[in-house]
C-alpha cells in the first residue's frame, strides 16, 4: 500500500497536478516526489534504512563497514538507476538534497537521494513495489539469516510488524553473563581471582 499525494504547482494561468509517492515505515523509506527545481518532470527519489532498528538482524553478521543494512540500500540505489534507464530515463545521486520530514524517527539512518529526469508516471509505483521487497531481501542475504520473506509489498504498517518479529526473533534475551578470570599458577592449577 502506497500514499499517494498530489501536489498542486501554479504557474502563470495553469494548474498542473503532480503525484507523489511515499512508503514510510520506523525501519525503511521510500518517498518519490516531484522535483520543484525542474520544469522537465524530473522527480527526487528519496530512501532510507535504519540501522539502529536493523541491529538485532544484522548484529555480529558483518565486518566492520559493511553493514548489510546500509550495504543493501546502497545496491538498492543501483537498481533504482536500472529501473530508470529501462523506463528510457536516468537517475543520479544527489549529495545533500534533503526533505526536512525525513528521516521519520530520531536514529542512526543511512539516506540516499535521486534525480531521476523526465520519469515516466508508472515509475515511482514499480521504484517503490520493487525496492521495499528487494532491500529487505538484500539485508537478509547479507546477514545470512535465510528467513521466509514475503514475496509482494506489504503495507508500511504490515512490514514494520513483521521486520519487528524478526527483529525479536534475533534478538538475544540477554547478555551472557561474565565468567570470573581465571588464572593459571606455575604448576598448571588454576585458581579463580
Amino acid at each position: 500500500m502506497l500514499i499517494e499525494t498530489f501536489i498542486y504547482t501554479y504557474g502563470g494561468d495553469n494548474m498542473k497536478t503532480e503525484q507523489s509517492r511515499e512508503y514510510i515505515n520506523d525501519f525503511l523509506y521510500f518517498v518519490i516526489k516531484p522535483d520543484q527545481d525542474s520544469a522537465n518532470g524530473d522527480i527526487i527519489c528519496y530512501s532510507g534504512v535504519n540501522v539502529d532498528r536493523f541491529t538485532p538482524i544484522t548484529r555480529g553478521r558483518h565486518n566492520p563497514m559493511s553493514n548489510p543494512a546500509v550495504r543493501g540500500l546502497q545496491i538498492i540505489q543501483y537498481d533504482i538507476m536500472a529501473l530508470a534507464l529501462k523506463s528510457g530515463t536516468t537517475a543520479k545521486p544527489i549529495k545533500g538534497y534533503r526533505d526536512k520530514a525525513l528521516p521519520p524517527t530520531r536514529e542512526i539512518w543511512s539516506t540516499d537521494c535521486l534525480r531521476i529526469t523526465k520519469a515516466p508516471s508508472s515509475l515511482p509505483d514499480i521504484i517503490i513495489n520493487h525496492c521495499v521487497v528487494e532491500l529487505l531481501r538484500k539485508i537478509d542475504k547479507a546477514s545470512t539469516r535465510e528467513a521466509a520473506l514475503p514475496d509482494t509489498i506489504l503495507s508500511p504498517e504490515e512490514l514494520q510488524v513483521f521486520i519487528e518479529s524478526m527483529c525479536n526473533q534475533y534478538e538475544s534475551p540477554h547478555v551472557a553473563p561474565v565468567r570470573s578470570p581465571r588464572v593459571l599458577d606455575l604448576h598448571g592449577e588454576s585458581a579463580g581471582i
